[in-house]
């Protein structure tokens, strides 16, 4: 309980000086979303399964690791524009007016 709650105070006090906290969040959510989420559960029961390659199943399972992949790739790059428009004015420890 003590460690949660130092880590939410920390990461608190860094998305209240940071402006663009969100963005970087997101930045990370989407770089791990498909590997954790989507790529390694989808492999994983190809394997257990011993499913043949190219059966029904096994195209749409790759079809929804494809799919999820650009999902991920185009949330990434939202967030590195999103990055580069609050690191353009961006002045530490200043509030916005």
């Amino acid at each position: 309980m003590v460690w949660r709650s130092v880590y939410v105070i920390f990461t608190s006090l860094i998305a209240m000086i940071f402006p663009f906290f969100n963005d970087f969040l997101g930045l990370i959510g989407s770089l791990s979303f498909w590997p954790l989420t989507v790529y390694f559960p989808i492999e994983m029961y190809i394997k257990q399964t011993n499913m043949r390659r190219f059966s029904f199943t096994w195209t749409w399972l790759k079809i929804l690791s494809w799919a999820c992949l650009l999902v991920s790739i185009i949330s990434a790059v939202g967030s590195i524009q999103g990055l580069a428009q609050d690191l353009k004015n961006y002045q530490p420890f200043k509030t916005q007016q």
